[in-house]
């Protein structure tokens, strides 16, 4: 390649930024203002330019043209839902070090009942619809090394770190960015360390820390490639075990360590022809795409409806909980990505069911039955942990998240922690109300109930919770009489605060609110 091409097209690149809706305000991943009216400031989210992690980039790979296998991504329908909103990048770019580009705020959909105080008004996005005739065809048969091996991994002797009140914070992949992508081991271990440092510090004792956010693994894997937020590219090995690091970094601090995982989100777009064809997530995005593996807008999701699909899942959890002293397995409310009844047409017209609701529950539900399985198979002592949306009607009927059945019977999860991501004044879901409301739903199981609270909040308006838009602007110790008010739930297990960045690293605009807050709420976690 031309080397003047080279430059144009890394220049286009580093142009290309891709946003998601959240549930709230994303983050900010600069103190920079940013200008509401810019063309980078909408829906509520805000997004601000991000460093390349190398200083010297290695020549760019071109991707591969489209190759008409894939058609879910051939033809594009607007379809009004509030999942993730993406940009699409040209099939041509070339591939280039890896930015945070989806800020973890967890997702919040459209239900049919759309309250304004929790769900936005729906906006047209992008989104792939399946070919014509999709309910006729039948899905290409996976290539022959398509068999998973028997999940024969040892059982690990490690006594797990659990707390009876366990006070935690979330660290995704993209607060992970700053210090591992492109770092040595040695620059990698100061700057976790000095995270866990400073989480000890306000009194946190447990760390929901991503480990696969998207198909891919910030440790060594059989089964997924490295993840890109290693070194910038997808599928490179940057010497060393990220997740080592961060277990023996936090056991140094007393800290246990839960490793999140998102078990359906899979490659952004530009990823996957870039993965290697050894690993099954690569083999059915050639072979079965549009079945077992699924794009919508700009990410390629897995489909839970066959059950090689949650059986990969499982070994990803197995090989984990086998291979690494993790305290604990937590992954997040990424399940159905979509309401549109393309996204499993196939599997569905073959499954015998009548209700596409049912299906999707019950996918689900295997789904996250084999996952609790596949971590007490492996480690007795290690908890499993479902972190859903805190309204219960959206779990159920939009991301088809069977909490009613995962909270009141064995065998699905350790400790449920909803992101009660509510004000007390939210007009549809107040604070106390919803606490409530899981607790109940945990009520004599054995399961504790550890609430989600929303520190990316604090100083901002939160657009869709009717009348107390405005709370977290005007009222203040949000956050202390929230963890005050979890205290009182009978199922009470302790409490989580989203995420690291919004307490240590907040925006200029509210960082003074934040402190705050801190103040306040610091004392009743030590």
């Amino acid at each position: 390649m031309k080397k003047n091409k080279i430059i144009s097209l890394l220049g286009f690149a580093l142009a290309v930024v891709i946003c998601a809706t959240g549930c709230g305000h994303a983050i900010v991943l600069s103190n920079s203002d940013v200008d509401n009216n810019s063309d980078l400031y909408y829906n509520g989210n805000e997004i601000s330019g991000i460093p390349l992690p190398k200083d010297t980039l290695k020549p760019a790979e071109e991707i591969p043209l489209e190759t008409k296998q894939h058609e879910t991504a051939s033809e594009t329908t607007e379809v009004y839902t509030t999942a993730q909103t993406e940009g699409d990048t040209p099939t041509e770019a070339p591939q280039t070090p890896a930015v945070p580009q989806t800020p973890d705020v967890p997702q919040t959909q459209a239900s049919e009942e759309k309250p304004i105080e929790t769900i936005p008004e729906t906006t047209a996005v992008q989104t792939t619809k399946a070919p014509q005739n999709s309910s006729d065809q039948t899905a290409a048969p996976p290539p022959s090394s398509n068999i998973l091996p028997d999940d024969d991994l040892p059982v690990n002797s490690y006594k797990a770190l659990n707390y009876s009140e366990m006070k935690a914070v979330w660290i995704s992949y993209f607060e992970l960015y700053p210090i591992l992508t492109g770092k040595t081991k040695a620059q990698f271990e100061k700057g976790i360390g000095e995270y866990f440092d400073n989480a000890k510090s306000l009194g946190i004792n447990t760390v929901y820390v991503h480990v696969r956010p998207y198909g891919d693994a910030i440790y060594k894997s059989e089964y997924f490639p490295w993840s890109k937020y290693c070194t910038g590219y997808i599928g490179e090995d940057p010497g060393f075990d990220p997740l080592k690091v961060m277990i023996e970094q936090a056991h140094k601090r007393n800290i246990s360590f839960h490793a999140w995982i998102n078990p359906l989100r899979c490659y952004q777009q530009d990823d996957a022809p870039q993965v290697d064809d050894s690993y099954l997530t690569k083999q059915w995005y050639n072979y079965n795409d549009g079945d077992y593996i699924v794009k919508v807008n700009s990410y390629w999701y897995l489909n839970p409806a066959y059950e090689q699909v949650t059986d990969l899942i499982a070994l990803g959890v197995s090989e984990i909980v086998s291979g690494y002293d993790v305290d604990g397995v937590h992954i997040d409310d990424y399940f159905y990505p979509t309401t549109e009844s393309w996204f499993d047409r196939t599997a569905f017209n073959k499954s015998g069911y009548t209700s596409l609701s049912q299906f999707r529950l019950d996918n689900c539900t295997r789904m996250v039955s084999t996952m609790y399985n596949a971590v007490k198979s492996h480690n007795k002592t290690v908890l499993f942990g479902i972190s859903t949306q805190g309204n219960v009607t959206n779990n159920q009927e939009v991301l088809y998240a069977d909490v009613k059945k995962w909270c009141s019977e064995p065998g699905y999860a350790d400790y449920m922690a909803p992101q009660i991501y509510y004000g007390f004044e939210n007009s549809g879901q107040p604070f106390s109300e919803v606490v409530d409301e899981w607790d109940k739903m945990l009520s004599g199981t054995g399961k504790t109930l550890v609430p989600g609270l929303a520190v990316y909040k604090i100083g901002t308006e939160d657009t869709w919770a009717g009348s107390g838009k405005y709370e977290w602007i005007n009222n203040t110790e949000i956050i202390k009489r929230q963890i005050e008010k979890s205290r009182t739930a009978k199922c009470y297990g302790g409490i989580a605060l989203y995420s690291y960045q919004f307490i240590f690293e907040p925006s200029s605009d509210v960082s003074a609110a934040v402190q705050k807050e801190i103040a306040a709420f610091k004392p009743l976690l030590n």
